[in-house]
């Protein structure tokens, strides 16, 4: 496609600056230069901007100037311990495994624990939990706020909603950053986090990444909490 169909410099000025446009708009916008330009043609310049980084989805139809950066967890040589385990012992379980550091990336005062989430379905918790007691140290069911092992290495089990947005990072299920925003704006055990340092922490990941609004808000659904989390989102954006 040339440069000159997609008017870069123009799209730029367009839209640089706004929150984010719509196919609509984008509809609008070309045919502000070829009035008869088909809708088929502008879908096919949409994937063309989308799969050259000029612009990004974050949305069902909604998008944003600019590459995108997508939030990758780092998976550690213990983490990948775990999974193997899981997957030797849980060959057909859905379950991901992610560490506090994600959390601290984010927010303005650390946590000072090491200690490693694995989440899996409701009715494998207790199977799960005796397996890793185990095989590992220090490991509690659902239990994060308490210090019963203090300066350790901890490993939490706790239950994964149903239909949790998740990704891939180094073979192991992981979480995916719009998992993350909603389990630490609704889980009782992140309550810790609230006021400001979640404001924070919400502001420092829409600063940093791409996040589909779309599929948080699909997410906070299934933990009845997307009127609360939309609201929340307007009021730090």
């Amino acid at each position: 496609m040339r440069q000159t169909d997609i008017h870069i410099q123009e799209l730029q000025s367009e839209f640089e600056n706004n929150e984010y446009f719509q196919m609509e708009d984008l509809f609008a916008f070309y045919k502000s230069f070829e009035p008869t330009i088909a809708k088929s043609t502008v879908n096919w310049r949409i994937y063309s901007l989308v799969k050259a980084d000029i612009i990004k989805r974050i949305g069902r139809g909604k998008y944003k100037y600019g590459n995108g950066n997508a939030f990758t967890p780092q998976i550690t040589p213990k983490a990948l311990r775990i999974n193997n385990f899981i997957k030797a012992n849980f060959p057909y379980l859905n379950y991901i495994i992610w560490h506090v550091s994600e959390i601290n990336s984010l927010s303005q005062h650390l946590i000072n624990k090491d200690t490693y989430y694995v989440e899996v379905e409701r009715d494998a918790i207790s199977a799960v939990f005796e397996n890793l007691r185990e095989k590992f140290k220090y490991v509690l069911r659902g239990k994060t706020n308490e210090d019963v092992y203090f300066g350790e290495s901890i490993i939490v089990v706790r239950s994964l909603v149903t239909g949790s947005p998740i990704q891939i990072s180094s073979n192991v299920p992981t979480t995916t950053i719009e998992k993350l925003l909603v389990d630490l704006f609704s889980d009782k055990e992140f309550e810790f986090l609230q006021g400001y340092e979640l404001t924070h922490i919400f502001n420092n990941a829409f600063s940093k990444y791409t996040i589909n609004i779309d599929k948080l808000l699909r997410y906070a659904s299934r933990k009845a909490k997307r009127k609360q989390i939309s609201e929340f989102i307007k009021t730090i954006k």
